[in-house]
């Protein structure tokens, strides 16, 4: 009987053991870190609209560069709270003062708090939605000779896919959107003027779990 009662206590601490390990290493388990880094698939489609009052002006359509470093904790199963770090070029050509086209190169470096849940699958691969909101800094570039620095509110979400070649390493892929605009003054006008920054594209990346 003692016997008995000692196998089956081995085997239910055995079997609780087991439980535990899985749980640990389940890639989106409460108290993981992840950390990741993705960059465009040069798909990108970037739009610039500058407004003036009820008056607007677009640029044209380019593609960018771009890397997103970022890093995230499980606060709970398959939601991780982080922050994504962003640099940025952009190369167009562009309307400026609203009646001139000049070349324009913008680099962008952001900040962005945001939060990203998992949708827990019985395969490797985990459908994901983010979303986050934060600030941005931009150093404009206008020809050749006129520079200048601004700083914008960024706000935006991805939508995609982490597909775990093992438990700790994933490939990302992800569909971005992401938007920037900032307030600025005319001296000639009382009208409120705008700026804004619209990139939407595809992106690729490795996610790492901790």
């Amino acid at each position: 009987m003692k016997k008995l009662t000692l196998i089956a206590l081995l085997a239910f601490f055995g079997t609780a053991n087991a439980q535990t390990e899985t749980a640990t290493t389940f890639p989106t388990a409460k108290g993981n870190w992840i950390i990741g880094g993705s960059t465009n698939l040069g798909f990108n489609s970037n739009k610039v609209t500058q407004k003036s009052g009820d008056y607007s002006v677009d640029g044209q359509k380019t593609t960018t560069f771009n890397v997103t470093p970022t890093v995230g904790y499980f606060v709970i199963d398959n939601l991780a709270v982080g922050l994504n770090l962003g640099y940025e070029v952009q190369k167009q050509d562009a309307s400026y003062d609203f009646n001139q086209t000049a070349k324009v190169t913008n680099t962008v470096f952001s900040v962005i708090p945001s939060v990203t849940y998992f949708i827990e699958a019985d395969s490797k691969a985990f459908p994901y939605i983010s979303a986050g909101a934060g600030y941005a800094a931009i150093k404009t570039k206008v020809a050749s000779t006129e520079t200048q620095n601004d700083n914008f509110f960024v706000w935006g979400g991805k939508a995609g896919l982490a597909y775990f070649i093992t438990p700790s390493i994933a490939i990302d892929l992800g569909l971005n959107y992401q938007q920037l605009s900032t307030k600025y003054e005319d001296t000639f006008s009382t009208t409120e003027n705008k700026i804004i920054f619209k990139t939407l594209g595809a992106s690729i990346g490795f996610n790492f779990v901790l």
